[in-house]
């Protein structure tokens, strides 16, 4: 009876820890996504993309992606996380030679990856077990 306690046990404990890991893991991803689709609507329509408040957006972009990028890479692929990292770098470069087009378009890869990532990394049994 205690063997079946202690597994029923490790496996309410396993369940729970890829749980919070799969909320985590969302929760970070949401975080960037809606900045970038913040980003994606300020700069609808304007050319010119050297503005402080785009600056400042792009550094908070930047400084989000500094504090989760560990925790996403520990749980996730790097090489899918680096792809994002990428990205998200490039914005501050296309801001500096205003390259509207490119920085719109590194924006929409930035909330497209995360929309995969959630896709790839989403709540299922599969990941559970």
């Amino acid at each position: 009876m205690k063997k079946f306690i202690t597994i029923i046990f490790v496996v309410f404990l396993l369940v729970g820890l890829c749980t919070w890991e799969q909320i985590t893991i969302n929760d970070y991803l949401d975080d960037i996504q809606n900045q970038s689709k913040e980003l994606i609507e300020i700069t609808k329509g304007i050319k010119n993309i050297q503005t402080e408040e785009i600056s400042n957006r792009v550094e908070k972009l930047k400084s989000t992606w500094e504090q989760h990028e560990e925790v996403l890479c520990f749980f996730a692929n790097h090489k899918d996380m680096r792809d994002l990292c990428i990205e998200i770098q490039r914005l501050r470069g296309n801001i500096i030679v205003n390259q509207y087009e490119d920085f719109t378009a590194g924006l929409q890869v930035i909330y497209h990856l995360t929309q995969d990532y959630h896709f790839i990394m989403g709540l299922s049994l599969q990941n559970v077990f």
